[in-house]
């Protein structure tokens, strides 16, 4: 005979009084006919999860027992929720209920439930599961106060849950997400904890119906973007930054260190900074307004390009698109025939280079991390900075990518 939740909150003996006790199994066995909306088997609707994507929500008076639904492969999991109400841990209880049925619908008793994660010390509840089956499984949090309760919801305090997978295999329990340096197959898969914009950068897939010979995973990164700026003969916005020695050696290219400095001080961080310059030394005009003929380029976080854009930055989105290759270490590069002492020989020399490939040039430069890299110190491994060029045409872009130069990637 299938008992209503009033009679088995009676069974158990429970009630709504201040001394709480640990829960220890989920005392509902509903048929879905039976229960009532806003209950464990017929839970309000709450955002579908993914391994490691954190779900937030809130309890209201309709609100009292709220679904999650993930897709689960196999392996063993952890769920945990926790939550506050009025500065104070908010007593959550979880339980799980799948895989569902044919008929699309889930089990009514619980596969597994929790009440205390450590009673009468963390009130937040802690379930490891291991998957029974691939399928769709629901996620049902509610709270102490709302079980003892029922059919009334006297909670109001927000929660969040996570369910990660106890396999370092990205994917190995489920569908999942990465936060910032994390796996990933794909955009969709890159999400941050505080809401910043992430992409999937390096990932190499296959078309639906194709067969592929290399597949590779990606990494998580904050969406960027590259940003120029034509620096004028006298006055340039990070002009009056005052840097000290350390700083100034820091770089190749005396602006660099300023650009920083003046930038820093308002919120934004770059990634690189660097300069173009034209193959070919134009005429300029000396005065103060005048473009002195480089550019400063910078790659940084999209979120903070608008700061640049109202200082007359623009966004770098040339056709065909710029390209780029990461020099390696011990003057092993195929350009350098010779020992250069400036950033301004050494592009001399990539110059003539190109020139002996076929290629043309609108303009080139190097940018540098504002963070040193740990690199290898073996001749073939990469010195740090970056070497970009601007084909002039989509032939010389060929002659590019058959040199080994590659896209600069632009979200």
């Amino acid at each position: 005979m299938k008992l209503s939740i009033v009679a088995a909150l009676a069974l158990v003996g429970c009630s709504a009084s201040p001394s709480k006790q640990d829960i220890a199994t989920a005392p509902f066995d509903i048929e879905q006919l039976e229960a009532k909306e806003d209950s464990p088997t017929k839970p309000s609707k709450g955002v579908d999860v993914r391994i490691a994507e954190r779900a937030q929500d809130k309890f209201t008076a309709s609100r009292g027992f709220i679904a999650h639904r993930i897709n689960l492969t196999g392996g063993r999991v952890d769920l945990d929720v926790s939550g506050t109400e009025n500065g104070d841990q908010l007593d959550t209880i979880l339980y799980v209920f799948g895989p569902k049925k044919a008929n699309g619908k889930f089990p009514t008793r619980a596969l597994a439930f929790n009440d205390d994660f450590e009673p009468g010390v963390n009130f937040g509840s802690h379930i490891i599961l291991d998957v029974p089956a691939a399928g769709e499984y629901q996620i049902v949090v509610s709270t102490y106060d709302n079980y003892v309760s029922f059919p009334s919801h006297v909670s109001r305090g927000d929660y969040q849950l996570m369910v990660k997978c106890q396999s370092e295999t990205f994917g190995a329990c489920g569908p999942a997400v990465s936060g910032v340096d994390g796996q990933c197959w794909e955009d969709s898969e890159c999400v941050a904890a505080d809401g910043a914009p992430l992409h999937c950068e390096g990932e190499v897939t296959c078309a639906p119906g194709t067969q592929c010979f290399f597949v590779r995973m990606g990494v998580c990164v904050e969406d960027y973007v590259w940003m120029t700026y034509s620096a004028k003969q006298c006055t340039n916005p990070w002009s009056a930054a005052e840097v000290t020695e350390d700083e100034a050696a820091a770089f190749p290219v005396g602006d660099l260190a300023q650009v920083m400095k003046h930038y820093g001080k308002q919120g934004v961080s770059f990634d690189e900074v660097g300069q173009l310059t034209p193959q070919e030394t134009m005429f300029q005009c000396l005065a103060c307004g005048c473009a002195r003929g480089d550019q400063i380029v910078v790659k940084v976080k999209s979120t903070s390009s608008d700061v640049l854009a109202a200082d007359g930055w623009i966004f770098s989105a040339p056709s065909p698109e710029a390209v780029s290759l990461e020099p390696a270490q011990c003057g092993s590069n195929p350009w350098q025939t010779a020992p250069t002492s400036s950033v301004a020989e050494e592009l001399e020399q990539v110059d003539v280079w190109l020139a002996a490939e076929g290629a043309t040039l609108t303009k080139r430069g190097f940018t540098y991390p504002t963070e040193r890299k740990v690199t290898c110190a073996s001749c073939d491994c990469a010195r740090g900075d970056r070497l970009i060029a601007f084909p002039a045409d989509q032939q010389d872009a060929g002659f590019l990518s058959s040199l080994g130069f590659s896209a600069v990637y632009v979200p």
